[in-house]
């Protein structure tokens, strides 16, 4: 009898029987098995005559250091590749950062360097990325909820995410990441249920996958915004070149410069963490003024009394940096880094959004990407001092 109990209990959840059966047919990948330590066996289903996946993944999360899904992949070595799919999260789940995923992975262990393109519960779709193998994950998040179809591409070590409505052609989301990740690696579709005890389920349609990238050549400028926490969000993309982001006093808006005139476009943020608040209305007027000077060589950031009077250096490193922007309350320095070896920023170069804390002189990264001297605007920080802005620029090949 107890024998017979414990095969019908096996027989109701058909995921954790078939979890890392790796022989099963899957399509247009090799393998999977589940990442991290999940609680509960995830599965992958092919269904040839649909040609779908569906996919049962548990597991806590895929963020910070380490995740925990369910993975069916193929192990590659290319310079350059896409993949795409039709994504549905199914099920009445009220949790919103369930999520499905299109991913490159370095390897399978769980604090693994790796780039996705998440499509999350409660719509939330993003770019996410762990640029090296236990490094904390960080995202730029989509300005559209809920697409229909998602695309990640690979060119080199930069990674881009398309998106696209239903019946709607894909469209470039905005921002970009440089990852480094080596061949050969792992690309697949994965699940996470972001609960321990939880098992969710999502459907992977029209699944392609190409080791070359086919869309014309095009040029874009994406005005972003990233939190102190260094996640981000795409707010505005053009195939022109946008210059000099910045904000309406209310924080509800981002404006920027086209063919010389001032436009903007609305700004609310996705995620209730760290809405757009009041502005400081207690900003301390400075006594002293930031500058960038080359006085000892290499362009680094300098402060000095209004007068004049008692210079201090306030960066030495390996960078040039630049455009000192000083926050509302007073208390941070955003500035531009980038190579020694350029005399001056050019419109595109691979540059460095950095803070410095004035009380205790510690810097910190906000955001890597391509951009130059129209990607940093005179007023850069949001009213409420939480977020800043700036232009990314991507060539797309």
């Amino acid at each position: 009898m107890f024998r017979f109990a414990l095969i019908a209990l096996a027989s109701l959840l058909p995921c954790a029987a078939a979890g890392q059966d790796a022989a099963a047919p899957l399509g247009i990948f090799e393998s999977q098995n589940d990442i991290g330590n999940v609680v509960h066996p995830g599965s992958g289903e092919y269904d040839a005559a649909a040609k779908s996946y569906l996919l049962y993944g548990s597991g806590v999360n895929m963020w910070l250091a380490s995740d925990e899904f369910h993975f069916v992949w193929k192990k590659v070595s290319a310079q350059d590749l896409t993949l795409a799919a039709n994504i549905s999260i199914l099920g009445s789940s009220s949790e919103g950062h369930r999520k499905a995923v299109l991913m490159i992975r370095q390897s399978l262990d769980g604090d693994s360097a790796y780039v996705d393109a998440a499509r999350h519960g409660d719509g939330l779709t993003s770019l996410q990325y762990r640029d090296k193998q236990g490094a904390v994950t960080h995202e730029i998040e989509a300005n559209v909820s809920a697409p229909a179809r998602l695309r990640i591409e690979k060119q080199g070590d930069r990674f881009y995410l398309w998106i696209a409505s239903e019946n709607e052609d894909l469209q470039f989301a905005g921002g970009s990441v440089r990852v480094e990740i080596h061949a050969p690696f792992y690309v697949g579709i994965g699940v996470c249920a972001h609960q321990k005890d939880a098992v969710e389920r999502a459907m992977f349609t029209d699944v392609d996958l190409s080791t070359s990238v086919t869309h014309p050549q095009a040029q874009y400028s994406t005005i972003e915004t990233v939190l102190l926490s260094g996640d981000a969000r795409s707010g505005y993309v053009s195939r022109k070149h946008l210059a000099a982001p910045g904000w309406s006093p209310d924080g509800h808006v981002l404006t920027f410069q086209l063919d010389g005139q001032r436009q903007e476009t609305p700004f609310t943020p996705l995620k209730t963490a760290a809405p757009v608040g009041a502005p400081v209305t207690d900003q301390p007027e400075s006594k002293l003024v930031y500058f960038a000077s080359s006085q000892n060589g290499s362009m680094q950031i300098w402060r000095k009394a209004a007068d004049g009077s008692q210079p201090e250096q306030m960066t030495s490193d390996d960078f040039n940096n630049e455009s000192p922007r000083l926050s509302p309350d007073g208390k941070l320095l955003l500035f531009l880094s980038y190579s020694k070896d350029l005399k001056a920023l050019p419109e595109n170069a691979e540059v460095e959004l950095r803070v410095i804390g004035l009380a205790d002189k510690s810097i910190k990264t906000l955001a890597r990407f391509t951009g130059g001297r129209d990607s940093l605007g005179t007023q850069p920080w949001s009213p409420d001092g939480r977020r800043v802005t700036f232009i990314s620029y991507q060539s797309m090949e």
